[in-house]
């Protein structure tokens, strides 16, 4: 965790934090938001920088234990660039839980539950990526 509390880090700094702890992976946790709020459901990005071939394994290995665990539209495993991803040189992934500007993401997201629900999905996709290595 590089959080304890509500506060910011640059993208660079959470990028270096990550380094610096000598991380097997990057996993960065996220809620998505869109301005139509019929955009709904759970992905996963991971950028092809650096460690391509793991980060992929990774998504795929978190992406299914996410939707189960919420119960959400599946919007699959993607590429993208996006910062923290693209410059974390462990396989990283970016992962959007879900919609806060759904109505049915942010009711779901909302829950105590669910959301315990959801960490320890996360948490069995990625020992099955270790398993799996």
């Amino acid at each position: 965790m590089s959080r304890t509390s509500d506060t910011f880090d640059s993208l660079q700094t959470r990028v270096s934090k990550g380094a610096k702890a000598s991380a097997d992976v990057f996993i960065s946790i996220h809620a998505n938001a869109n301005d139509h709020s019929g955009a709904n459901g759970t992905e996963t990005y991971y950028d092809a920088t650096y460690a391509a071939v793991n980060s992929l394994k990774l998504a795929q290995k978190v992406q299914p234990r996410m939707v189960s665990a919420l119960g959400t539209r599946d919007r699959g495993v993607k590429t993208a660039g996006f910062y923290v991803i693209k410059y974390s040189k462990m396989p990283s992934i970016l992962l959007e839980t879900g919609f806060v500007t759904s109505p049915i993401d942010a009711n779901i997201l909302k829950s105590t539950t669910v959301k315990d629900r959801l960490a320890s999905g996360i948490t069995t996709g990625v020992s099955n990526y270790f398993e799996s290595k």
